[in-house]
């Protein structure tokens, strides 16, 4: 998936990906917490959630069980962390499977499944990339997902393709604020929406109403298709999320 491009705070990514031995990143910390956003431009925008759902391969409702750092991704391999031109890091976030809607119910998930988001860059500071903040662990999600060539590894569709189930069953979508696809997102509980995504994914059923996919990019930028979250690179400032309290840099991972 493609990288967000950010200044100073968030290293940018160029050039052609590649992907380093985790323990790369042994010998430096890792902040517990995102310092900065990223903003990015999506390579996709979605009307609604019923657009993005048979865009998507599959929707899971899931619980986080573990967030680990993950693989580091960059143009420089010969870089050490904390170098300019060194490689930023993304989470490996782990997920226990409690319900899953696909096309005609054809994927299940009995195992745990792993998606990547941002992330650290090379000094090892948090960051996040637009409204999707980093998943937490023992918190319950929907995520919408796109398949990678390992079966137990799937990509969110977008930066927006992720909502927080809140205790009472409502929605707290990760698109950006005040848009289209957030209000119809959160207009659901998620019973009402699973019962949606049923209806949709029925295709020997389909429903009148049924959305039409969005077109997806044909591949991502050059030098961004092994990374985590698509969205295409631009250039704006990060914006400071004001958590320096004095806790970062610590060891990670700490929410485990």
């Amino acid at each position: 998936m493609w990288a967000a491009a950010a200044t100073a705070a968030v290293a940018v990514v160029v050039g052609a990906v590649t992907v380093l031995p985790s323990a790369e990143a042994k010998g430096r910390t890792l902040d517990s917490q995102p310092e900065v956003v990223a903003h990015s431009m999506e390579g996709t925008e979605f009307e609604d959630v019923g657009q993005m759902a048979v865009t998507s391969v599959a929707v899971v409702r899931a619980t986080v069980t573990q967030v680990d750092p993950g693989r580091i991704v960059g143009a420089d391999e010969t870089a050490e962390p904390g170098e300019e031109s060194a490689a930023t890091q993304a989470r490996d976030v782990t997920l226990k499977v409690n319900e899953a809607f696909s096309r005609n119910g054809m994927y299940s998930f009995p195992d745990p499944i792993k998606v990547e988001e941002w992330g650290w860059d090379a000094s090892g500071d948090g960051y996040q990339v637009n409204n999707y903040s980093w998943s937490e662990v023992g918190k319950e999600y929907l995520f919408f997902l796109r398949r990678t060539d390992d079966p137990k590894r799937w990509n969110v569709i977008s930066t927006e393709g992720r909502a927080e189930i809140t205790a009472d069953d409502w929605l707290i979508s990760s698109a950006e604020e005040g848009s289209a696809l957030k209000q119809s997102i959160e207009g659901y509980q998620m019973f009402e929406l699973g019962y949606y995504l049923k209806r949709i994914y029925d295709t020997k059923n389909p429903p009148e109403d049924m959305p039409t996919p969005a077109d997806m990019p044909a591949a991502p930028p050059a030098g961004y298709e092994g990374s985590p979250i698509p969205t295409a690179p631009v250039g704006a400032e990060p914006t400071d999320l004001g958590t320096n309290d004095g806790s970062e840099p610590t060891p990670y991972p700490s929410s485990t």
